[in-house]
């Protein structure tokens, strides 16, 4: 080891027998050069030695055979301790805070000297090692950041300003952290037996550090932008970093980042060093396995034999990738499946390798055995975020020079980074608010020309052109002219009335392959279910529609008329003006126009339409006579002040008829339903009907799913009987008798019948007289709502099917019990299939059965525990305030498949469960053991009475979940104790 230049130095240490050096200021022993003897004595950190804890003023060198004495024994020589080693290592560059270190013990008034207790010396050194654990990781966290903000800078790139915000955080976190060490430290060294350790302060510090890591940025560069980019790169980060990851798929349409989060992602890779070798590959549509083979083996330089076959080169692959150790391959833009045995890729994970794929086709991921949960997607940019990278694109002239029309050239990007990245290209440097208008109408009518069309309307077309056949491509046009408009049910028939499906099957079939044509156009990303369509895949379907047919397409702009005269020429074929503000056609503003279809003048004379759209109409009032429409099977009037619709009865073809939401329709629906015998679908939500004779209903043969309101009983129970004892009777429906202004359920259950969903069969009881009603055969699900007369359920309901799964009643002011549970009762002895039940705002329910009825009359015989509430799972309660005991004793025996209870708001309520009979002592009662096997959750709402749960035993198969929220009277004790024997009786 050589000896420093300066000598005073060599003056400061020892050599020691064993080779090394020893500080004879602080007597801290460590091996090392020159460098190391230098930044211990000088006290420099991040050197990797840790550096003198004598003190600053202390100059006077310790003897060489001098050894520190303890100050617990002045006998005892005191050997190097953990504190010293942590102040040591704070010391040694896990932070730069200045500390003042006394090292000898401080005289206090009387003339002596502060001493620790064993324990109180141990309480601050966890402290202290805890607070350098913390500003170790702070040190880390910077580090790393500084370290790419260095990157950045060599590349000439803008850091996001949101950087120094966090930077700034953590100093001054660092700075708190630094504080609370110095009281730690101060306390080691004064000995002072009295010092208020900081154990609360230490867990805020180790929170607040918690929360900066997670807050902490992972994209620095202000060229990429949104937050949900940053969340897919911390998405990216965590499987990149799980040795259990092998392949990882990136998905989304053409243009929308893709390609980007892999470039940043191999950035990172490669700066942190992490991998052997970082190889990417683009493969594009024209891949095949030899030339993806030649591009991989050329990446990581090795050489495959031309003359070999492809198994014998993608085993020279397979050995030569696995040679290089850790690495990551990068598959770009990937169009079909890869069979990675014949590439000569493994299959499996090799020394934490990783397989990284991006492709817009995510069944090709799929079909790569890629799991869901690794599959990244991502989405069009947000409206705000739109701006900010039209913005960082256009550069720093435009900050002060912006037209106001930027913001609506950016956004008629749809949120697709590569049109927004071109367009703000195109018009940097352009000052002319002319040129500025001009771009923006092009847009707006779906236009795209030079550089638009070249960079973006070709990479779009890639995915439009990848679709398998042509009536899929077909599909996805009639998609993109009316998704703004169409619900999900509307455009599976929108496709049936293009002659894209077959419409002459059941509903289900039609939707089954109407939702996967659906679902195909999603995995191209051309399609999405939640978002719909983007506005550059739109604009780029128009201009292929434009290509080969005559149209005008403008939705959503606002219009509040029609399109120029000039533009409704003879060979137009498609006119889309949906979504707009237009409350007229004038008469004769399309006389040359024979091969349209849509938005004629006369709409009487339209005989080859098939499909007729009026939805949300609202101020439409009249409809001319449409029965010379002999062609059309879809017919939509919906949301409309339409009064009459002349004609309907004679459109025989019908298959989806929509008249719903129109208060002032009057139907009379006898003479209309008998005409329709191919009808399929009929929606008369709130558009009453009158004048239903049974014979009028008996021949809708093909009527799958109905919607539908009475005003009358009898007409109620002549469309059920006329329908139901044919034998088909629709598979799904709404039926509901009366006004249900007030009811907010009615329109959530109108929801759910669709032939997208699951088969629904509802019924809906409205302020009608408590009598028995004829009810469908199959019925499963029955509301009760705003019935001011009923006292229960058991005469109204007396015709009820065993079918019942749902009861949900709501707003009956009288209703006092729902069942009696008597043996000659038939609705309490019929439905033995009700799963669930619900209870909303009954005023006056004081008890779910008559019990006390039941236990006096001895001339009434009981129900057997298998009867009303054998298999009812679910029980929901709540704003009934008159009940004070939820579950009676009488009732537990029904309950024994009970699996949810919810009770909220009932400001009576004293006891949910009962352990037994109201007269039964107290002691008695919390002895009492009762069984609820599957009983697992239980939620308890704003509850201010409720004084227990059960005074008894609960006995379940596993502890339930509690939530419990504002119930300030209940016990603190939990009655729920599990059993793992078999439950078979009630106790």
């Amino acid at each position: 080891m050589g000896r420093p230049k300066e000598e005073r130095y060599w003056n400061q240490v020892t050599k020691e027998a064993a080779g090394t050096w020893k500080c004879n200021r602080c007597g801290r022993q460590f091996s090392g050069g020159a460098s190391r003897i230098k930044a211990h004595v000088d006290r420099i950190p991040g050197k990797g030695i840790s550096i003198c804890s004598a003190s600053l003023d202390d100059n006077h060198l310790q003897p060489q055979s001098q050894q520190t004495a303890n100050p617990m024994n002045p006998g005892e020589v005191a050997a190097e301790d953990d504190d010293h080693e942590m102040v040591d290592a704070f010391f040694g560059g896990l932070m730069q805070h200045s500390i003042n270190i006394i090292s000898q013990p401080i005289n206090l008034p009387g003339g002596s000297a502060a001493v620790a207790q064993s324990n109180n010396c141990g309480f601050v050194n966890d402290e202290i090692k805890r607070l350098n654990e913390l500003l170790h990781d702070l040190t880390l966290e910077e580090d790393d950041i500084k370290g790419e903000l260095e990157w950045l800078k060599s590349e000439g790139k803008q850091r996001k300003r949101r950087v120094d915000d966090w930077l700034n955080k953590l100093q001054q976190l660092r700075n708190k952290v630094g504080d609370c060490l110095n009281l730690a430290m101060a306390a080691v060294h004064y000995f002072n037996e009295n010092y208020p350790h900081n154990f609360r302060q230490i867990q805020q510090l180790t929170a607040q550090v918690s929360e900066l890591k997670k807050e902490k940025p992972v994209v620095l560069s202000n060229e990429f932008v949104g937050e949900d980019f940053e969340r897919k790169v911390k998405s990216m980060q965590k499987l990149v970093g799980d040795e259990e990851v092998f392949m990882i798929g990136i998905h989304g349409m053409g243009g929308v980042g893709k390609t980007c989060l892999a470039t940043h992602m191999e950035t990172q890779i490669i700066r942190k060093g992490t991998f052997n070798h970082v190889i990417w590959v683009t493969v594009s549509r024209e891949y095949s396995i030899s030339k993806l083979q030649e591009d991989i083996a050329r990446r990581i330089g090795a050489k495959l034999n031309g003359d070999d076959d492809e198994r014998t080169r993608a085993a020279h692959l397979s050995s030569a990738l696995s040679e290089k150790r850790k690495w990551v391959l990068i598959l770009d833009d990937v169009w079909k499946f890869i069979d990675l045995k014949k590439v000569g890729i493994p299959r499996c994970r090799i020394n934490g390798s990783k397989l990284i794929i991006t492709s817009r086709l995510k069944h090709v991921l799929r079909q790569m055995d890629c799991p869901t949960s690794n599959i990244i997607t991502m989405y069009p940019l947000s409206h705000g975020e739109c701006l900010e990278l039209f913005l960082l694109r256009l550069g720093e002239y435009h900050k002060t020079h912006l037209p106001s029309n930027a913001w609506n050239i950016a956004w008629e990007c749809g949120g697709l980074p590569l049109a927004i990245s071109v367009m703000a290209r195109t018009m940097k440097g352009i000052h002319s608010i002319h040129q500025w208008r001009y771009a923006l109408n092009r847009l707006e009518r779906g236009e795209m020309g030079g550089e638009m069309k070249e960079e973006v309307f070709q990479v779009l077309k890639a995915s439009y052109d990848n679709l398998t056949h042509k009536s899929m491509q077909n599909s996805f046009l009639h998609c993109a002219l009316y998704f703004e408009i169409l619900s999900y049910d509307k455009m599976i028939m929108m496709l049936v009335d293009s002659g894209a499906i077959n419409g002459r099957r059941r509903l289900n079939d039609i939707f089954d392959e109407g939702g996967t044509i659906l679902d195909e156009l999603e995995d191209h990303s051309l399609f999405s279910h939640v978002s719909n369509m983007q506005n550059s895949v739109r604009n780029m379907a128009c201009h292929i529609l434009k290509e080969s047919q005559r149209l005008i397409v403008s939705c959503g702009k606002e219009l509040t008329g029609i399109p120029h005269l000039q533009e409704w020429t003879a060979d137009l074929q498609l006119v889309s003006l949906d979504t707009n503000r237009i409350k007229e056609i004038p008469a004769g503003v399309s006389p040359n126009c024979p091969s349209l279809t849509s938005l004629p003048d006369s709409l009487s004379d339209l005989t080859c339409l098939v499909s007729l759209l009026l939805d949300e109409c609202y101020a439409l009032a009249k409809v001319p006579p449409l029965g010379r429409l002999q062609k059309l099977s879809t017919l939509i009037i919906s949301h409309t002040q339409v009064e009459v619709v002349l004609g309907l009865e004679m459109l025989t073809n019908l298959r989806w008829l929509d008249l719903s939401f129109n208060k002032k329709l009057r139907l009379e629906s006898g003479r209309v339903l008998r005409g329709l015998t191919n009808l399929q679908y009929l929606n008369l939500f709130d558009a009453t009907l009158s004048n239903v004779e049974i014979k009028y209903v008996q021949g809708l043969t093909t009527l799958e799913y109905f919607l539908g309101g009475f005003n009358d009983i009898k007409i109620y129970h002549n469309f059920v009987a006329g329908i139901w004892n044919t034998g088909f009777a629709p598979k799904s429906y709404l039926l509901y008798f009366g006004r249900f202004d007030n009811s907010e359920r009615i329109f959530e259950s109108g929801d759910r019948i669709s032939p997208s969903g699951d088969d629904h069969q509802i019924v809906h009881l409205l302020d009608c007289e408590e009598f028995p009603h004829l009810h469908p055969k199959d019925l499963t699900n029955i509301s009760i709502g705003c019935n001011p007369r009923w006292r229960s359920l058991c005469d109204a309901l007396s015709n009820i099917t065993p079918s019942l799964e749902n009861i949900e009643i709501e707003n009956c002011r009288q209703m006092k019990s729902l069942f009696c549970l008597f043996g000659n009762c038939s609705f309490c002895s019929n439905p033995n299939n009700l799963q669930s039940l619900q209870l909303y705002s009954l005023e006056s329910l004081t008890v779910i059965c008559k019990e006390d009825v039941a236990i006096t009359d001895t001339t009434s015989q009981r129900l057997k525990p298998n009867a009303v509430l054998s298999n009812l799972s679910r029980l929901d309660i709540s704003e009934c305030h008159g009940i004070e005991t939820l579950v009676t004793a009488g009732l537990l025996a029904q309950l024994q498949n009970l699996e949810t209870l919810s009770v909220y708001r009932c400001n009576s309520l004293r006891e949910i469960f009962a352990a037994s009979s109201s007269g039964a002592d107290s002691d008695d009662a919390a002895s009492t053991i009762i069984t609820l096997p599957n009983l697992n959750s239980l939620y308890l709402s704003y509850l201010p009475m409720l004084e227990t749960v059960c005074k008894g035993i609960i006995i379940s198969q596993s502890l339930p979940k509690l939530q419990i929220y504002l119930c300030t009277k209940l016990e603190s004790r939990s009655p729920f104790e599990v059993s793992s024997s078999s439950f078979t009786s009630y106790t």
